[in-house]
């Protein structure tokens, strides 16, 4: 239906005028629209759209289920929960452990209870919400190391985060050498009693230990248990004692040689300073034997660990026994002289560079022997000069029996070629070995020497 275009009325059946204002009607002329029929997409094409959208939705998929494997805070919020529910494996699935460091998880599960787990677990929340590109500690109430957080990314697109408990590094001493202690699947050698050992690493828990140890006295053993605790330093330090009495020594002859269980130590009483620590479980008899001049031994009266007087066990030996003191002493001054007569054939021999003078005092094959043909072999082109001026006997000691310890100051001034002095005030050990009615120097100590330029 066409409209008046003067008056606006319907013009029904298109009449050529209007029938309403009698204005010719106008006919208007429509353009005609011709559509273009699309050309179909190819199937080829449709396959590559369809793979496209799939990939897209595969991508943002993946990334969403990654992002939420990768949430460090659905593990934090599985801790929680777990230690909440007093889980124990739910717990430590998400806590590293060295292999390599002692573990009771039990004990281990045991402990992080008794700290500020709330505390701990804000720390861990900070630290994964945090900048931070090195690795974070979290720690306990008294500011020990509990945890150590390593971050890592994947990809370059997700923070991941390794918590990895902080081990104690365990030490032990004890007052006996050698032992062997065993921690666990750890065993480890005591050489060296007044020093720490290191064991090796555990965890904060309750470890049972054995150890084994053997001296002069007898066998030793130890069951017993440690507790590792954490420290700000890392270090866990236990003294484990093998039980055992120790008892001072009494006796007028310390040059006198030990004997144990009827075998003799080779040690005089002087050099043991002390007896024991003594086995509980077995008795040990001992007695000293000193010997004389004329190749005699004078034995102590033989006593048990359990004769022990006000924290001492007694070695003496009677002062009426003939020829007792004085064979004792007069082989000691035997060995002095013995010392300064060398002194005086060593200035000798240094001075005209003639080792004969000294070989019948040195031990044939000895370290004092070797040295000292060197030495004087040195010499053979130098034009140097020896003055001893003073040579004195400090100490002397049976060290054990036939053996002579001659402590000596001696000062001599020395020329070399150039005619320039200087003085020496030296401190040596002579030791001796007693050889037939003689002596024999087998090794020479010099322990000080104090020199000045004249």
């Amino acid at each position: 239906m066409s409209y008046c275009t003067e008056c606006g009325k319907a013009l029904k059946n298109n009449p050529a005028f209007c029938e309403s204002c009698g204005a010719r009607r106008e006919l208007t002329k429509e353009e005609s629209i011709k559509r273009v029929p699309k050309t179909p997409m190819s199937k080829k094409k449709k396959v590559s759209l369809f793979i496209a959208g799939i990939l897209v939705v595969g991508l943002i998929s993946t990334h969403t289920i990654l992002s939420s494997i990768y949430d460090p805070m659905k593990n934090i919020q599985s801790m929680d929960s777990a230690m909440t529910g007093n889980s124990e494996e739910g717990f430590l699935e998400y806590i590293t452990f060295d292999k390599d460091s002692l573990l009771n998880k039990k004990q281990y599960f045991s402990y992080i209870k008794t700290l500020d787990w709330e505390g701990m677990r804000e720390q861990l929340v900070s630290i994964t919400e945090s900048d931070l590109k090195f690795d974070a500690f979290v720690k306990d109430q008294r500011g020990h190391d509990v945890f150590k957080v390593e971050r890592q990314s994947i990809l370059g697109l997700y923070e991941t985060y390794d918590i990895e408990a902080v081990p104690n590094q365990v030490f032990i001493t004890t007052n006996m050498e050698p032992a062997t202690f065993k921690i666990g699947d750890k065993t480890v050698s005591v050489k060296e009693s007044t020093e720490p050992v290191e064991v090796g690493k555990a965890y904060p828990g309750t470890y049972k230990v054995k150890a084994d140890a053997a001296n002069l006295y007898g066998e030793f053993s130890i069951e017993d248990d440690i507790e590792v605790k954490p420290t700000k330093s890392g270090d866990s330090k236990h003294n484990l004692d093998f039980n055992g009495d120790t008892y001072a020594i009494d006796t007028n002859f310390p040059e006198a040689v030990l004997f144990i269980n009827g075998k003799s130590t080779k040690k005089t009483l002087q050099e043991l300073e002390h007896l024991g620590p003594f086995p509980e479980d077995k008795e040990v008899t001992m007695f000293a034997e000193l010997s004389q001049a004329d190749g005699k031994s004078l034995k102590s009266e033989q006593v048990t660990q359990h004769q022990g007087s006000w924290g001492s066990l007694s070695f003496v030996f009677a002062e009426d026994d003939d020829n007792l003191s004085t064979a004792s002493s007069t082989t000691i001054e035997e060995a002095n002289q013995f010392v300064l007569d060398f002194r005086d054939s060593y200035e000798q021999a240094l001075n005209t560079r003639d080792y004969s003078l000294i070989s019948n005092y040195l031990l044939s094959g000895s370290l004092a022997e070797e040295e000292l043909v060197e030495y004087i072999g040195d010499l053979q082109d130098k034009d140097y000069s020896y003055d001893f001026r003073d040579n004195t006997i400090l100490n002397s000691q049976e060290a054990e029996e036939g053996t002579f310890e001659i402590t000596t100051n001696e000062n001599f001034i020395f020329t070399n070629h150039l005619g320039e002095q200087t003085t020496y005030d030296r401190e040596k050990i002579y030791t001796l070995i007693k050889e037939d009615s003689s002596f024999k120097i087998k090794k020479i100590d010099i322990h000080d020497t104090e020199r000045n330029e004249i």
